[in-house]
């Protein structure tokens, strides 16, 4: 079933979702919107007292993603989605085109994101190869080094650090890092 991009006011996502789910039911179009999506990660954040406690946050901002059972439905679900406070428009190549569906791959790495039960600490948003760090937990705690690579999909860092005076690759979790 095609999945298609819903343009909302940002920071309304869930209670659009929660809308257009009412309406959907209220007009009987629940054969035809199968399911919608708020994009949301279960993140971990520091707290003043230095505990980490997990939160929900929205990683696209702005954007629903709604299933409907059929390209068909389409033109019939514009106007009723319109219509619901909040609502912009469907995305779609450009103004006045119908939406596209978006293909397999665009959408796979979105929904395994947002339906992922594992907390991901909040500052790997932050991170970039070349930043400063500092060790936070483990057998290199204490020390400061620079991010050389990335592994987002594993929640790692290759981190060089001075051990000896020599640098030393350190391939560490994103929660064990603060950036400097």
């Amino acid at each position: 079933m095609p999945w298609y991009v819903l343009k909302v006011r940002a920071s309304q996502e869930k209670k659009v979702a929660h809308r257009i789910q009412n309406e959907i039911e209220r007009l009987g179009l629940s054969h035809q919107v199968t399911d919608v999506v708020v994009p949301m990660e279960r993140v971990l954040q520091n707290s003043k007292t230095g505990k980490k406690r997990e939160k929900e946050k929205v990683f696209m901002p702005g954007y629903l993603f709604v299933e409907v059972a059929s390209e068909s439905y389409i033109p019939e679900l514009i106007p009723v989605m319109r219509s619901i406070p909040d609502v912009l428009y469907f995305v779609s190549p450009s103004r006045g085109q119908p939406p596209q569906p978006l293909t397999e791959a665009e959408i796979a790495p979105i929904l395994s994101r947002a339906r992922s039960k594992d907390a991901i600490p909040e500052s790997w948003h932050e991170l970039n190869v070349g930043d400063v760090v500092r060790i936070t937990d483990g057998p290199f705690a204490g020390f400061e080094g620079s991010i050389r690579e990335l592994y987002p999909e594993k929640q790692r860092a290759r981190v060089h650090v001075k051990v000896f005076n020599r640098e030393t690759p350190v391939e560490i979790q994103y929660h064990q890092i603060e950036k400097l």
